[in-house]
C-alpha cells in the first residue's frame, strides 16, 4: 500500500490481529528464555551446601512462571484457531503479563547476577518491557476487553484451549 492509499476496510483491523499474535509469541518466546536461564542457575547455585533449586521458594516462583508462559501459550494457540481480534487481545495481554511474571520470578532467582550486564538476562527484560508496549500492553488490552465485556452484558465464547 503506497503512500495516501486508502486501506481496505477491515485491513488495519487484521494487521493489528496479527500484530498482537506476533508480539505474543515473541513475548512467550522471551519468558521462556529467562525460565530458562534462572532454571540453569537454580540448579548451580550452590548456597548452605544444597543446590538453590532444592529450596522450596525457589520452585515455586520458577513452577509460577512456568505457569504464567503456558497459559499464554495456550491462549495464543487458541488466537491462531479462532483469528478473532478479542482473542489476538487476549493472548497478547497474557502473554505480556506471563513475560512480566517471568522477569520478575527470575529476577529473584538470578539475584545479584541478573542486575548485572555480564549475564544475559537482561537483554530479555529490555525486550520484554519494549514488547509489551506495542499494540497495547496486558494493562490497556485487559481493561479494554473488561469495558467492552460490560457495555455488552455478554460473555464471549470461550476459545477451545
Amino acid at each position: 500500500v503506497g503512500a495516501g492509499t486508502p486501506l481496505k476496510a477491515g485491513a488495519w483491523s487484521t494487521a493489528v490481529t496479527l500484530a498482537q499474535m506476533a508480539l505474543a509469541h515473541e513475548l512467550v518466546g522471551a519468558a521462556r528464555q529467562m525460565l530458562d536461564l534462572a532454571r540453569v542457575h537454580a540448579l548451580g547455585r550452590i548456597q548452605f551446601d544444597r543446590p538453590i533449586s532444592d529450596f522450596q521458594a525457589v520452585r515455586h516462583r520458577l513452577a509460577e512462571t512456568l505457569v504464567a508462559i503456558e497459559t499464554a501459550q495456550a491462549m495464543l494457540e487458541a488466537a491462531w484457531r479462532d483469528q478473532s481480534a478479542d482473542t489476538a487481545a487476549m493472548a497478547k495481554a497474557l502473554a505480556g503479563r506471563g513475560a512480566h511474571t517471568a522477569a520478575r520470578h527470575c529476577q529473584q532467582v538470578l539475584a545479584g547476577i541478573g542486575f548485572t550486564t555480564e549475564h544475559d538476562f537482561h537483554h530479555y527484560v529490555g525486550r520484554v518491557f519494549v514488547l509489551n508496549q506495542l499494540f497495547g500492553t496486558a494493562r490497556s488490552l485487559t481493561k479494554d476487553l473488561g469495558i467492552r465485556l460490560l457495555k455488552s452484558r455478554q460473555l464471549m465464547a470461550l476459545p477451545p484451549l
